[in-house]
């Protein structure tokens, strides 16, 4: 009786172990998603799986990021949809622009300073899978502060910048160049209002969106006109096309003056390709002095030499938009 009272103990003993050791730990609640350790009114959170703990964190801290990812496209002005076209009237030259100025979107990415506060705060493995998890967590209130601080910069630097081009800049460039980093400085603006409505819910009204401060630019860049001159006449025609496109007026008699240079190297063959190098130059003269210009090299290669110079006809007429803008918006 005692042995088998005994046995029993002994058999009731292990089966205690046995379901102890294989008892599972228990999953934890922000694999599913909200977790009260964790209130969403104070913090940010991101899982990660994979197949080691240190993938698994790297997965967890890209998801977190993943919440911050540039999400609003910079509203680039676009000239490629402007025609200029040339004929005869009774012995005078006449020129028909057809001017339409779309919007192209590029990423705009910044750095996202937010995350430099986030951390790893818990990890599980699956002890079926062997898959580990981990939880990233981030502050909502260091980030808010962040991205009002960045907003309010922004705001005011917009408006003295809007003021200097309106009252204060010594020259229509100068005004241009004004607003152009005022419409840059607002797109990451654009950013910053968007993650502040991540973490708080709310945004801040803008006094000057990118939309006003892209319509200034074009209704400055309207009221301008340039007389042109080039190396050739078909760097000549590129160079009247490309500031068509950019929306200023073309005036023989203007008091300001675009200059195209084209610095060519000599063709050099290498294998069976033949290649020329150089570098377009833009002059914009006020009268006999130059108040802005710019360089850009370029670099065109064909099979046959004689191709080199319609590829290199091909590149600025591609180009010249783009740089008779940042030319005519220089760096301050």
């Amino acid at each position: 009786m005692i042995n088998k009272i005994f046995s029993t103990s002994i058999i009731s003993a292990a089966a205690i172990l046995m379901s102890a050791c294989s008892s599972t730990p228990e999953r934890p609640a922000w694999l599913d998603g909200a977790d009260v350790s964790y209130p969403q009114n104070v913090y940010l959170t991101a899982s990660g799986q994979a197949k080691t703990a240190s993938v698994a964190d790297n997965r967890a801290l890209a998801n977190l990021a993943k919440i911050f990812e540039v999400s609003i496209a910079d509203e680039s002005i676009d000239f490629s949809e402007a025609n200029i076209s040339q004929s005869n009237v009774s012995g005078t030259t006449v020129r028909q622009v057809d001017n339409k100025q779309t919007l192209s979107r590029f990423v705009n990415t910044q750095a996202q300073q937010v995350l430099q506060g986030t951390s790893i705060v818990e990890r599980w493995q699956d002890p079926e899978t062997g898959q580990q998890s981990s939880l990233a967590v981030m502050k909502k209130a260091p980030a808010a502060a962040l991205f009002m601080q960045s907003i309010r910069a922004a705001d005011e630097q917009t408006r003295a910048a809007v003021k200097y081009a309106e009252q204060d800049a010594p020259n229509p460039l100068i005004a241009l160049s004004a607003l152009e980093s005022a419409r840059e400085r607002q797109i990451t603006r654009l950013n910053d209002n968007n993650n502040l409505r991540v973490v708080t819910g709310n945004d801040v009204n803008v006094a000057y969106s990118v939309e006003t401060l892209t319509q200034m630019i074009k209704t400055r860049l309207a009221a301008l006109s340039f007389a042109t001159s080039a190396t050739d006449e078909q760097a000549l025609l590129s160079l009247q096309s490309g500031a068509a496109e950019v929306g200023v007026q073309l005036k023989d008699d203007s008091q300001y003056k675009l200059v195209l240079t084209l610095n060519k190297g000599a063709v050099e063959q290498r294998q069976a390709w033949y290649w020329l190098q150089g570098n377009v130059v833009l002059n914009v003269m006020d009268g006999d002095k130059s108040i802005a210009n710019k360089r850009w090299p370029f670099k065109i290669s064909a099979q046959s030499e004689q191709l080199l110079e319609q590829r290199l006809a091909v590149k600025l007429n591609a180009a010249l938009p783009g740089y008779v803008y940042q030319v005519l918006t220089p760096e301050l």
